[in-house]
């Protein structure tokens, strides 16, 4: 019998608690309905936020001209952000433009995705294209830089393999012709023939070689990426903020807290009182 003590107050306890959340239940659901209502008003008040997103391509020619890193620091450079805040008209600082826009590494790819939050979609949408023209003149220019250098070398290879299967043609009939020479003796022409081998086995391992180059430049020509917007941002339907159901319902919880705790201390001052 002396066991049940405890568990027989805890169950009083349990009443009690009830019994006052019963009789304080206007004022619980007083502050409860009043947070409701007044997140409801708050989350109607703020300002819809929006989100818009482009890709760009970054440039490559075997490897990347500008990595995702350096492609970052320069979308998010200060005189880039000033110069597009005055270009748009914006009221803005720099800094908070820095902080709305985020990035999104494509893993796998030469792709960057930027994001752009704003209430305003109409700038956000020029805002992507003002931002990125930097980034994609300087990337061009490399590119562009790139190629006509590997151009010229592939010009300038095309060229040395051409001189050497000359000489390569001219060595081998040297080699072919050189049995047939009468006023030479036998072991001269042994010797020369040795010779004429020795330097076509080098010309043919240039050869080789070059041409190995000139195909290693020509296929990173023909998988080279150019710098340029690969997925233009859109108009959104829905803002991503506020979220008006999460606002409502931490609220709703909070006040039901709050309604509780000012139940019992206004049942605890009365007791006091008494």
């Amino acid at each position: 019998m002396e066991i049940q003590h405890p568990i027989q107050e805890d169950e009083i306890d349990l009443r009690e608690y009830i019994k006052v959340i019963i009789k304080r239940k206007k004022l619980i659901l007083g502050i409860f309905i009043f947070a409701i209502l007044a997140s409801v008003i708050y989350s109607l008040l703020l300002p819809k936020i929006y989100e818009t997103t482009s890709i760009i391509q970054l440039g490559s020619i075997s490897e990347p001209l500008i990595n995702k890193e350096e492609a970052q620091q320069i979308i998010l450079n200060h005189s880039n952000l000033q110069s597009a805040i005055k270009e748009l008209g914006l009221d803005i600082q720099s800094e908070s433009l820095k902080k709305s826009i985020k990035f999104n590494v494509i893993q796998g790819t030469n792709l960057l995705s930027i994001k752009i939050t704003s209430s305003n979609i109409d700038a956000a949408l020029r805002l992507h294209d003002v931002i990125i023209k930097p980034l994609i003149a300087q990337g061009q220019e490399m590119y562009l830089k790139r190629v006509s250098l590997i151009n010229a070398r592939l010009k300038e290879l095309n060229g040395e393999i051409s001189s050497l299967e000359e000489d390569i043609s001219r060595v081998q009939s040297l080699i072919t012709g050189m049995p047939k020479i009468n006023n030479i003796s036998q072991q001269d022409i042994s010797v020369r023939i040795i010779l004429l081998q020795n330097s076509l086995s080098n010309y043919e391992s240039n050869l080789n070689a070059l041409r190995n180059q000139r195909g290693e430049l020509e296929l990173s020509l023909a998988n080279a990426r150019e710098f340029k917007v690969f997925s233009q941002p859109f108009r959104p339907e829905n803002p991503i903020a506020p979220k008006k159901t999460q606002i409502i319902i931490l609220a709703g919880l909070a006040g039901l807290m709050l309604g509780v705790f000012l139940a019992f201390l206004k049942e605890f001052w009365q007791g006091v009182k008494k």
